[in-house]
């Protein structure tokens, strides 16, 4: 019986070790426009139920630079694209930033992209984290925390998160980390 309560609460730790959460898991409503301006395409006021979307919707947030990114432009200049929901203070993020960082080198420029956006408040631990990492592609982030307009758009309440789009933006699949990521990748692009 020790065995099983032992496995038992190994589990449970390994599962709240592998994703950051939303603290507060109630449903936030969509702007389409963000308090600094940041644009949100949604359909209208409706809710956007990720699990059912086939297509992904469009977004467009600062860079570190204050460089206006839009996700969908940068999709179409790409063969598959990884839209990577993260943050500088997840350590379940941190731990998968290698793995991101290497799939990056070895595809970029086979016609891979990423897009990460930042759950982060603070600009200055954003960008330190980005260089810390090496995190060589877009980075993008209103740094509103889980209130930021992106993260609301995909109901993102747990990171990371990603979310694969080939180049015409049908999404192809989701949550995907580590190993199963990078097969994944390699393969669509072989």
């Amino acid at each position: 019986m020790n065995k099983v309560k032992a496995f038992i609460s190994m589990t449970a730790i390994s599962l709240s070790l592998s994703s950051c959460f939303l603290s507060d898991n109630t449903q936030k409503e969509n702007d389409n426009k963000g308090g600094d301006g940041t644009e949100v395409t949604t359909d209208g006021n409706k809710e956007i139920d990720v699990s059912n979307l086939h297509v992904a919707k469009d977004f467009t947030l600062d860079d570190m630079k204050g460089n206006k990114v839009s996700l969908m432009k940068v999709v179409s200049e790409s063969k598959i694209t990884i839209l990577d929901f993260w943050a500088s203070w997840c350590t379940p993020c941190m731990n998968e930033m290698p793995n991101l960082v290497n799939i990056y080198d070895n595809y970029s420029d086979d016609g891979l992209q990423i897009v990460g956006v930042s759950l982060d408040n603070d600009k200055k631990s954003w960008q330190n984290a980005v260089e810390a990492m090496g995190m060589k592609w877009v980075q993008v982030s209103d740094l509103k925390g889980w209130e930021s307009a992106a993260a609301q758009l995909y109901q993102v309440d747990a990171i990371p998160h990603t979310v694969i789009l080939d180049n015409e933006g049908h999404i192809l699949a989701k949550d995907l980390r580590g190993h199963e990521l990078e097969e994944f990748i390699s393969d669509y692009i072989e």
